[in-house]
């Protein structure tokens, strides 16, 4: 009897450690789960969407470091999921470490980016956005307004974005992006504090290394009365499906 149980302690013992490393295995080099917690990606990604990102999309990295073993540049119009520090917000795992924050890369090395009057504009030039209807939006601590949707044509990658009529946006001037950083925004334009705010009145910017992954598709969504929004779950997220 007391053999019957050292084996099945044995037992259990392997398979605990076997789940434990496919656990640190599968969310340290492979894919992560991460919930949309506000609306600053509205109307792309909802508050109670449930994302799976790719962290190999642009290389491995050794876990808990910033050391690459192979990488992969970005791509414009790419949802990444990134660090960052002096946000002011608890940190990604039990309140510590960076915080994690979502939002989709507008700017490349490289580029010279401008944001006024609610446009951006990329190498002087000026990103169409095409009105295409209107969208209920709530306001933060605030009544919902009908607010303009547009398609945005981002050099060839065309996604939702919304305005609110009601605010001017802020002004900041045309910038060149430094080599391995990065330009983000959020698609809910007047409500994402972005790369527009971080650095005011210039640009604040994502290095390379604080890249964390990209998102890949809706796994789950629940709206905030917990009732399930099934017409969301597996939406694609990448702007190529092939990459």
């Amino acid at each position: 009897m007391y053999a019957f149980l050292l084996n099945v302690w044995g037992f259990i013992k392997t398979v605990a450690l076997a789940a434990f490393l496919a656990f640190f295995v599968i969310r340290g080099f492979m894919f992560e789960p991460f919930k949309i917690p506000s609306s600053s990606m509205m109307p792309t990604l909802l508050i109670g969407d449930f994302l799976v990102v790719s962290k190999f999309a642009y290389g491995n990295r050794i876990p808990l470091t910033d050391t690459f073993l192979w990488e992969r540049e970005p791509v414009r119009g790419d949802i990444i999921v990134f660090k960052r520090e002096g946000s002011g917000l608890p940190g990604s795992f039990f309140g510590l470490g960076k915080t994690l924050f979502i939002k989709r890369l507008i700017g490349m090395p490289g580029d010279r980016i401008a944001w006024r009057e609610q446009t951006l504009f990329i190498n002087g030039q000026a990103i169409p956005a095409t009105q295409t209807g209107t969208y209920s939006l709530a306001l933060p601590n605030g009544p919902t307004v009908e607010a303009p949707l547009f398609d945005e044509n981002l050099l060839g990658v065309t996604h939702k974005i919304l305005h609110n009529p009601g605010e001017e946006g802020p002004t900041v001037g045309e910038t060149l992006v430094p080599d391995g950083h990065y330009v983000v925004l959020g698609d809910n334009r007047d409500n994402s504090r972005d790369s527009r705010y971080w650095q005011e009145p210039s640009w604040g910017f994502v290095p390379k290394a604080d890249i964390m992954g990209r998102a890949e598709f809706i796994v789950w969504s629940w709206d905030e009365h917990w009732v399930p929004r099934f017409e969301r779950i597996f939406n694609n997220l990448r702007i190529d499906p092939a990459r």
